[in-house]
């Protein structure tokens, strides 16, 4: 029999592999329609914005009502009903899109909220059945994510190269209608049920519980460091290989699909290290990481065989270093919550990484209207990296880390 503990870790895994599927089409959707529709040389960086900036901030938006809505019912519940928005959107999509880009970006729009309410339930949900050996669960949960998103460039490019390329619509949507199905058949216990099992428990509820204002903004900042300079490279990163590199979409696909090829090394890596070093230091060594991978990515690129190297080597490196630090960044702020607010707190962080973070399209996006060229937007994103590793020595919860005990995991 499956024990409740690895259920929950099938579950949302699965849930969570589906949704950054469903959002990492987005980009590659967008390079398409840059193909089927008429854009004015050079302005590819504005449709990238109205389409993806929108969509991406109301993904991380919609976290904060997710992460409340968390803390009050079964987290299936949450998962389920985002997922069914984004399977009508996706639906809608399919049959609207000819309306032209307005109608696109408003699809866009409730897609990414749908998908967006998956984050703060699924990773609390994790963290209140994993209080030992927290890091590990999360990161195993993250390579759910990983996989999902490793599938999206190959899935998304493959349909899109063909003819009938507007079926990605319904077969993203189909997918969602099955993970949402599995999550309505699925029982999870409430977070107010486990309060009253366990009244011992002398934290309190409120949203500053473990931690300062001080330490609030700090952890912010690194949270929407992170959060821009992730987007804007994976946001840019297909557009820039087929746009500017003149690769094929399938080929833009496949090298999209390295950073979570890495990145599901990183997951694994990175949450057993969290556990046996600390959040601080992965958290601190991965960004500087990625910081170098970024900057890599930013050298102009000559067609040979060392620089289709060098480019292999820097998104792999991306992926590895970015999701390494994921298990750290979610452990970190599971310790700055309690239990009783850990849907809440995490429903603002998945805000901030998100939300506050689709501004990293914003960078790129605008670097390639002015200068031509999005090399220089990654140049900028580099340096968002080393702020957030500068903020994270100083991430302390105001009580001592709870040592907390459940038996074995």
């Amino acid at each position: 029999m499956v024990s409740s503990k690895t259920s929950t870790l099938l579950i949302t895994g699965t849930a969570h592999g589906l949704v950054h599927l469903l959002m990492l089409a987005l980009p590659y959707i967008t390079a398409k329609l840059l193909e089927v529709t008429a854009v004015p040389p050079g302005q590819e960086g504005l449709v990238v914005l109205l389409l993806n900036t929108p969509a991406y901030f109301i993904f991380g938006l919609s976290a904060i009502p997710a992460g409340i809505l968390a803390d009050k019912i079964a987290p299936t519940r949450v998962i389920a009903l985002g997922l069914s928005l984004t399977v009508a959107s996706g639906i809608a999509l399919f049959f609207l899109w000819p309306l032209g880009l307005m109608a696109i970006a408003l699809l866009f729009i409730l897609y990414s909220f749908g998908a967006g309410l998956y984050h703060p339930a699924g990773t609390s949900w994790v963290s209140n059945v994993f209080t030992k050996n927290r890091g590990k669960a999360l990161g195993r949960h993250g390579i759910g994510g990983s996989i999902g998103q490793a599938a999206s460039p190959i899935i998304s490019a493959a349909i899109l190269s063909t003819p009938a390329w507007p079926l990605i619509f319904p077969v993203l949507a189909a997918a969602g209608l099955f993970v949402s199905f599995i999550c309505i058949r699925s029982h999870a216990v409430k977070p107010q049920q486990e309060a009253k099992a366990q009244p011992s428990s002398s934290m309190g509820s409120g949203f500053f519980s473990a931690m300062s204002v001080v330490v609030f903004g700090l952890m912010s900042v690194a949270l929407i460091t992170r959060g821009m300079f992730y987007r804007g490279t994976v946001t840019a990163l297909p557009i820039y290989l087929n746009r500017e590199l003149e690769t094929l979409l399938v080929l833009a696909g496949i090298l999209g699909t390295l950073i979570y090829v890495g990145g599901a090394i990183g997951q694994e890596v990175g949450g057993r290290l969290t556990d046996q070093m600390g959040w601080k230091i992965i958290l601190i060594y991965s960004c500087v990481l990625s910081s170098v991978s970024l900057l890599l990515l930013s050298l102009p690129y000559s067609p040979s065989l060392i620089e289709d190297m060098r480019l292999i080597a820097a998104i792999l490196l991306f992926g590895f270093s970015f999701f390494a630090a994921q298990a750290a960044s979610n452990t970190m702020v599971a310790q700055l919550a309690t239990e009783r607010n850990r849907g809440t707190v995490f429903g603002y962080s998945f805000f901030a990484r998100f939300g506050f973070g689709s501004f990293g399209i914003l960078i790129v996006s605008s670097t390639q209207l002015v200068y031509g060229t999005w090399t220089l937007g990654f140049l900028l994103l580099a340096l968002l990296t080393l702020i957030a590793a500068v903020c994270v020595p100083f991430i302390n919860p105001r009580k001592e880390e709870r040592q907390e005990k459940d038996g074995t995991d």
